[in-house]
């Protein structure tokens, strides 16, 4: 198949994603306008960061004035998932220039994951022109969503705004809910719910987040060999 072919087959490919990004990122454009972020803040955060989850994870730990250390812990490990993607797609990228490989990393989000391991053959490697096709659609839509809903937020009161704060947890939801999960996932989600949920009512902050993602991984890893040794 020609890199043109390779090119449309990433176009369709991700149309969905570039269909539930848009309405996303509005949202947490709308969002960041309300919370008074500057326009030029509100589109580098999109920008640079480029993760729906911890863009809006940023907006409420800002909103609550937790610290710098808290709020950067918190959105790593948020993030920290993303290692175990670039692991899987590594094999498949060898060939790649380090600009490519570059550029993919930074691009390489859940949906885009999904999207690009659905296409993988172990006898092949990851064209260069469909994944970049499917990365730089993903990351437009979302860019343009992050506008979109930055000017519509200069128009709606704030506390309409603050009713699209269910995006976030309706995001994690359905992150949780999205696919299939072992005994160890469901075990890591509630306990590091239940420790951010007890950390919350004791004024404890967002260090509350940190400690249940420490604890609920902890947990998991204790849990997943047992799950294996029955199975």
């Amino acid at each position: 198949m020609n890199p043109l072919d390779k090119i449309r087959q990433g176009l369709r490919d991700v149309f969905p994603v570039v269909l539930a990004y848009f309405p996303l990122a509005v949202a947490f454009g709308v969002l960041a306008s309300a919370s008074g972020m500057p326009a030029h803040y509100n589109f580098l955060t999109s920008a640079w960061i480029y993760s729906g989850g911890a863009q809006f994870m940023l907006l409420s730990l800002l909103g609550d004035a937790i610290s710098p250390f808290t709020i950067i812990s918190t959105l790593l490990l948020v993030n920290m998932r993303h290692i175990m993607y670039g692991t899987s797609i590594g094999p498949y990228v060898r060939g790649w220039s380090e600009p490519y490989k570059w550029l993919g990393a930074f691009g390489l989000t859940d949906e885009v994951f999904a999207v690009v391991s659905s296409r993988l053959d172990k006898n092949e490697r990851l064209s260069v022109p469909y994944f970049i096709t499917v990365m730089l659609a993903a990351y437009g839509s979302w860019l343009a969503g992050t506008l979109a809903g930055y000017g519509l937020g200069t128009l709606i009161p704030s506390g309409m705004a603050e009713i699209l704060g269910f995006a976030l947890p309706a995001l994690f939801i359905a992150l949780l809910f999205g696919s299939e999960r072992s005994r160890a996932d469901w075990t890591a989600a509630l306990c590091g719910a239940l420790l951010a949920t007890v950390a919350a009512l004791l004024n404890a902050g967002g260090i509350g987040i940190v400690l249940g993602g420490l604890l609920g991984a902890a947990v998991a890893m204790k849990v997943k060999p047992k799950r294996q040794e029955h199975s």
